[in-house]
């Protein structure tokens, strides 16, 4: 069965995400997720857009 991740908080070093049963919604687990690996994220993820 598929999952839904849900942002539960953001705080200033963190957010914090639950995943939900997309059948009955209940709670499956949570994430928290720091400012170092959303910033590596950006870093790694492809730009759209601009000029080639």
């Amino acid at each position: 069965m598929p999952v839904r991740e849900r942002l539960l908080l953001i705080l200033p070093e963190k957010d914090l995400y639950e995943y939900l049963c997309t059948g009955c919604g209940q709670s499956l687990g949570e994430r928290e997720v720091t400012a170092a690996e959303k910033r590596m994220a950006s870093l790694r993820a492809p730009r759209r857009g601009g000029f080639r």
